[in-house]
Order: C-alpha cells, then sequence, then structure tokens
C-alpha cells in the first residue's frame, strides 16, 4: 500500500530546512497551474456541435465534430479522448489521469488499421508512485472516495460513481508529471488542488493536528500542493489559509 512508502518529508506547509524538494517547488510556475484550473478553452464552447450524453457504462460523453472526450466511471477513473478525421475515421484514441497520459496512445489509417502505439507507461518505470498509486494516494488524503462518489474539491455532497465523479474531480485537481533531467535527477509529481471546498477530515487530523491541540482550530486551506518524489515516494506539501473562490 502507498502508506508504507509515502514518508513525509516536511508535515507543515513550509520546510525550513530547504533542500532539494523545496528548490524544485520553487520553480514550479504554480501560478500558471492555477490558471489552468480556471480558464475554459473558448474553442470548445463556440463550438455548435458539441453535444453531451451519458452512456450505459456510465461514462459522461461530450462530443464535438471531429472528437470525443469520455470521462469514465470512479472505479476506471480516467479519461479517453477519440479523435476522427473529416470523414469519419478514428484518426487517434488515448487515455490520461488527470492532464498526465497514461496506458497507449494509438493512431489509425482510415480503414481503422493500427498505425502506431505509443507507450506512455514507460515513463513511469521504476518509479515507486506510479499513476494507480498516486489515485490511492490522493484519495487515502481524503481529496475524493471513488467508491461513495463523494469529494471535497466540489460543492456537492455526492457526484455517484459514474463519469460526472471523474469529470468533476478532473476538473478540480491540477496534476503533472515531470520526468527525471537535467534539473532534477528524479521523477515528479506535482499536484495542486487550487479551489477547495472543504477541508478533508484526513488531512486536518494528520497536517493540522498541532492547531486543533492548542486551540487555534483548524481553519479552511486552499491551494494545496503537493511535490511528490515518484521514486522514493518522499514528498512535501504546502497550502495557504483561507477559501479562494
Amino acid at each position: 500500500m502507498i502508506a508504507l512508502f509515502l514518508m513525509v518529508s516536511c508535515v507543515d506547509h513550509r520546510d525550513d530546512r530547504g533542500g532539494r524538494g523545496e528548490a524544485l517547488t520553487e520553480r514550479v510556475n504554480y501560478d500558471s497551474l492555477v490558471a489552468r484550473a480556471c480558464t475554459v478553452d473558448s474553442a470548445l464552447l463556440n463550438n455548435q456541435d458539441e453535444t453531451n450524453c451519458v452512456l450505459e457504462d456510465g461514462t459522461k460523453q461530450f462530443r464535438y465534430s471531429l472528437y470525443e472526450m469520455n470521462y469514465l466511471p470512479a472505479k476506471d477513473f480516467l479519461f479517453r479522448e477519440n479523435i476522427y478525421r473529416q470523414d469519419g475515421s478514428l484518426f487517434m484514441s488515448y487515455y490520461a489521469l488527470f492532464d498526465v497520459p497514461v496506458g497507449s496512445m494509438c493512431t489509425y489509417d482510415e480503414k481503422g488499421a493500427l498505425l502506431m502505439k505509443d507507450d506512455w507507461n514507460s515513463e513511469y518505470k521504476g518509479c515507486k508512485v506510479d499513476p494507480s498509486m498516486l489515485v490511492a494516494f490522493l484519495e487515502k488524503e481524503g481529496w475524493y472516495n471513488r467508491s461513495t462518489g463523494e469529494s471535497v474539491v466540489v460543492d456537492s455532497d455526492s457526484l455517484g460513481v459514474g463519469g460526472d465523479f471523474t469529470y468533476n474531480v478532473f476538473n478540480h485537481i491540477i496534476v503533472d508529471f515531470f520526468p527525471s533531467s537535467e534539473l532534477q535527477n528524479y521523477p515528479v509529481w506535482v499536484v495542486l488542488l487550487p479551489n477547495i471546498i472543504r477541508t478533508p477530515k484526513m488531512f486536518v487530523d494528520k497536517y493540522l493536528q498541532h492547531e486543533t491541540k492548542t486551540g487555534e482550530g483548524s481553519a479552511p486551506v486552499c491551494n494545496v500542493t503537493y511535490v511528490i518524489n515518484a521514486q522514493s515516494g518522499k514528498y512535501s506539501v504546502r497550502w495557504e489559509r483561507g477559501h479562494v473562490r
């Protein structure tokens, strides 16, 4: 289980010791990440061919003239996009977790034959925190519950366990994966929760316990950011006070 190897490198919202994790945190453009959570692509709004529906398996689907956006049920917790040619033939299909590609990206010719298959999973080889572990970790932190359809990142008691759950959670949590590079010699997950509706009890118990004991109360938090070393499982977490709506 992820709890066995995800060791907290700082249990407060600041790591006064600095170090590599802090340096990486400062390099990430958090303003850009927040902006992505609040921006709607105008091209989607202006596309008159948009339709949306819920499929028999619970997938929430948005259809446009040349592509489909599919949010799978909570048990699958993935996004699938299908891109089509003008003649209606399937050109490309891929899966993503939040904004991060997972699985394979496949391209096809006009007759439906597979042309190329790119395996995204190779990015996560050697990672203790692979995409499935990341999903489990964020659930353990209390941000959502795939079994009940509950999530504190949206203003709803329950979203159900269909594609509506995946759609709403994915649109309120920003995730990026950075492979090892010249800037850092280990792969990193960066997770941002910018506009939190409620602070989960698990988070309060884990990170705000001292404040509760001293009578300061557990004030709501916002803009929670995790920086996770995908190789070792160590992570830092920081937040700001109060809600940003």
